[in-house]
């Protein structure tokens, strides 16, 4: 049976990732192989964009964990596939259950992408240029590690003199820190897990974590190497996140005025007519 009870948070949150970038070929790279079946980097972003808690983390600190979560699902999907599970009855009623939800979800990404305008979208950048406070930000680079014991012993390194670039490439487990040191970039309070951001910003210039910093990933060891007032971000750089604000005020207006148009009975759980109670 369809669910109706949709929330409208999602469906927003749907709007937001039908409006993402296709990726060029040539920075969408094959990540893994599973049975033949390549995998590609963007596979590894969507799989990001529809965990809440990982969207707004650096790709590189959950790149591992997403990976194995894609590789993983597609080993599920392909035994699934080998069974023909495909032509079960329960299934075919999730997939209808699924199509359902996709249709609602892409008519509300229609709506939304017809009713807010540039101008729209270019009178809220300028409202929040005005409004939002500078936001202080930390470039850090950081070596991850499996236990506090490993941690102690990259701290241990760094202070008799091993570069942290060269500590990085050595052991980190972070993928790309092997190539890059371990270099972040510039955070933000809020873009990467509290533990790391809390550890991150108590640093000046220079400093290095004197203990070990855990976090659901495992033990980080932080370098603090500058301190900056982000710079206001252009308009076209900030003109997805507005369209999802946006979108979630749009969404719930288009769901308001199609439920006046349409002629909708209630009733009980036992069937019986329902009175519903007038808004106060």
């Amino acid at each position: 049976m369809i669910h109706r009870n949709l929330r409208v948070a999602a469906l927003a949150a749907f709007v937001t990732a039908v409006a993402m970038p296709v990726l060029a070929a040539d920075a969408d790279p094959v990540v893994a192989s599973v049975n033949g079946k390549e995998i590609h980097r963007s596979a590894i972003i969507d799989a990001q964009q529809a965990i809440p808690q990982l969207r707004q983390m650096p790709l590189e600190m959950v790149y591992e964990q997403l990976l194995d979560h894609v590789v993983t699902a597609q080993i599920l999907l392909d035994q699934a596939k080998k069974q023909k599970l495909e032509d079960d009855p329960q299934v075919k009623a999730a997939f209808k259950e699924a199509q359902a939800r996709i249709l609602q979800q892409a008519y509300l990404a229609k709506r939304v992408d017809a009713d807010i305008s540039e101008a729209a979208l270019r009178k809220r950048y300028e409202e929040l240029k005005t409004t939002t406070p500078p936001k202080e930000e930390v470039k850090v680079r950081h070596i991850l590690v499996d236990t506090e014991e490993a941690a102690k012993a990259v701290i241990a390194d760094l202070k008799s003199g091993v570069s942290f670039e060269d500590e990085a490439k050595a052991k980190t487990k972070d993928p790309s820190g092997a190539t890059n040191g371990g270099d972040l970039g510039y955070v933000g309070k809020g873009d990467t897990v509290p533990e790391f951001s809390d550890a991150a910003f108590k640093l000046k210039q220079g400093e290095i974590t004197e203990t070990p910093v855990k976090t659901q990933f495992g033990w980080h060891v932080i370098k603090a190497e500058d301190r900056r007032t982000a710079p206001t971000p252009s308009f076209e750089e900030a003109a997805p996140s507005i369209k999802n604000e946006l979108a979630q005020k749009d969404v719930q207006k288009v769901i308001d005025g199609l439920k006046k148009s349409a002629q909708v009975k209630k009733f009980n759980i036992d069937g019986s007519p329902l009175v519903e109670k007038a808004k106060q």
